[in-house]
């Protein structure tokens, strides 16, 4: 069962009690408990690369050589090196990328679809234009394994390959300004303010594939189903599930490290990893307090305690300013306190950043102390409205 499969360790759980003050000796003493990470350094440890890399500035390289010999044809020369380098983006998204791209970069997902439709080979061959067959990523490659946190090195050096491959771009852009004719200048701004930055922004894509997966957020859940909210007395100390949650924590920070004696890890990569995670907590304090069907004054109390520990402990790993997902759980939780006419309002201003089942939640909760199942239908109905509306 879960309760067996997730046994809170005593020795950590009593080091999280003793950690929930925050004065300077116990902060420095949670520091302690964290897994070293090694950082990259790029003057100390170079580009992240790979030999694919490599190769493709070098023909980048004789692309720019070409461009200054046949100055006729240098557009059709830039037009390629475009593509060389949309088609390492690809393969890239191909290989690493989450499937959520549409709804979490839909700026991204067009580019990419742009990509596949011009130069990746279909089924149906092009009568005009490139059929390059679509990149296979090599059996070697394993992004199934929990231990290795689902590809993490590999996930890197690919991702980090890219973002260097697109800084060359930036170092060349007056070259290529004064090599085209300016009519076609069009083409390479657009190059330039547009896919060169879409594919800084594939790394969430990629490393989202990572965040998702790397704590057992639907374990955690479970744990949360099980809190009996309505309770009569103040808890002084957090649900169980918080301390499974630290130590889950703990494990994805172990793994990171580990990661880290391969390849180290760039400080904007670490954060970026840190923050999707934290925000896919936040998911799960929002899924597990939005299932609760009876919650007193004291249980929304014992919420407010299980959520403040989580956040005081982050600082443990990271320091996210803003912390994601922070504000929508206290603004929930809050909700709670509202009284029968506030809550009308609050459901109105806020009901984009809730799903149904969260906003019926915090109805039937606030609306059960008072007894009066006429005003919970009535605030039922205005949520089904305004979902349905948007």
């Amino acid at each position: 069962g879960i309760n067996a499969e997730y046994g809170v360790d005593e020795e950590l759980k009593q080091d999280f009690v003793e950690d929930g003050i925050t004065d300077s000796d116990k902060n420095s003493k949670r520091k302690k408990m964290t897994s070293k990470v090694t950082f990259h350094n790029s003057s100390r440890d170079g580009p992240i690369l790979t030999n694919t890399t490599l190769n493709v500035l070098r023909y980048l390289g004789k692309y720019m050589l070409m461009m200054d010999s046949l100055k006729p044809i240098a557009f059709d020369v830039l037009l390629s090196m475009s593509q060389l380098f949309e088609y390492y983006m690809y393969a890239v998204y191909m290989f690493f990328g989450s499937t959520n791209v549409e709804s979490s970069n839909p700026r991204l997902a067009q580019l990419l679809l742009k990509i596949q439709s011009t130069i990746i080979a279909a089924d149906e061959p092009r009568p005009s234009g490139i059929n390059i067959p679509a990149p296979q990523v090599s059996d070697l490659i394993n992004l199934h394994d929990a231990q290795n946190l689902f590809g993490l090195k590999e996930r890197l050096i690919a991702t980090e390959s890219l973002v260097f491959l697109a800084s060359q771009f930036d170092l060349w852009k007056e070259y290529l300004d004064n090599q085209i004719p300016a009519d076609k200048l069009n083409f390479l701004n657009q190059f330039y303010n547009q896919t060169l930055p879409l594919s800084r922004e594939l790394r969430e894509a990629v490393y989202s594939g990572v965040a998702s997966k790397a704590m057992s957020y639907s374990a955690i859940l479970q744990l949360m189903g099980n809190v009996k909210w309505d309770i009569k007395e103040l808890m002084s100390d957090p649900n169980s599930y918080v301390y499974v949650m630290l130590q889950e924590m703990d494990a994805m920070q172990q793994k990171i490290s580990s990661v880290s004696t391969f390849v180290p890890i760039p400080v904007e990569v670490y954060q970026m990893i840190w923050s999707l995670s934290v925000g896919e907590m936040c998911h799960v304090f929002l899924e597990g307090f939005g299932s609760a069907r009876k919650c007193t004054h004291e249980g929304r109390a014992w919420m407010q305690l299980d959520f403040q520990q989580f956040i005081v402990q982050l600082d443990r790993f990271i320091t996210i300013k803003p912390i994601p997902g922070k504000e929508v759980v206290e603004n929930f939780i809050k909700a709670y306190y509202l009284t029968e006419a506030d809550l009308e309002q609050w459901l109105r201003e806020n009901y984009m950043s809730y799903s149904s089942k969260q906003l019926n939640s915090i109805i039937n909760c606030t609306t059960a102390q008072f007894s009066k199942m006429m005003q919970r239908s009535r605030l039922s109905g205005i949520v089904d409205e305004l979902i349905k509306k948007s």
